[in-house]
């Protein structure tokens, strides 16, 4: 009886703390590579706000070995490293993270909550957007040839993009 109840009781615990975290979309990149799609995503805590600890997560939606979307892979030590990690800091007041991916180091992701919605805003084609999406046109893993962003402009809710020629040192 006493196993029964510590059993109960941990499910509870444990299932507490399964919604005490939950997470938000921000944007994906695609690439010419193949058809997986990277998804960045904001955790958000119990409390409502963006997690302090681990603002963002990652993963991989491998849609070339599976087109119904269900396998999911994390990225490995060379694409953190190198290719799409990031680099994410909160500002002084906590509530703003100021981030920046490795394919994309020159532009500055603010990442925060409006009206409890997890944003990624970026300024696209000279104005402010919400990042949507990134396109990476590469010919096989060689460094990218052009970088398409996609977004919505803050103000005006119209969809804007951006073509963006990397400089190939």
């Amino acid at each position: 009886m006493r196993n029964l109840m510590l059993t109960v009781l941990a499910l509870f615990v444990l299932g507490d703390l399964a919604l005490a975290q939950s997470t938000q979309p921000l944007f994906h990149i695609e690439r010419t590579k193949n058809a997986n799609k990277l998804y960045y995503e904001a955790r958000i805590g119990a409390d409502g706000k963006i997690d302090a600890e681990d603002p963002i997560k990652v993963y991989w939606i491998m849609w070339a070995k599976d087109s119904t979307g269900k396998t999911t892979e994390g990225m490995n030590f060379i694409e953190r490293a190198k290719v799409y990690g990031y680099n994410i800091n909160p500002d002084s007041t906590g509530k703003i993270y100021k981030m920046t991916l490795k394919p994309f180091k020159e532009r500055l992701i603010k990442v925060y909550l409006k009206d409890g919605t997890a944003r990624a805003e970026m300024t696209i084609n000279s104005r402010p957007a919400y990042f949507e999406r990134m396109f990476i046109f590469a010919k096989g893993d060689s460094k990218p040839d052009s970088i398409k962003l996609y977004g919505t402009d803050t103000e005006s809710g119209e969809k804007i993009m951006e073509l963006f020629l990397p400089n190939k040192k």
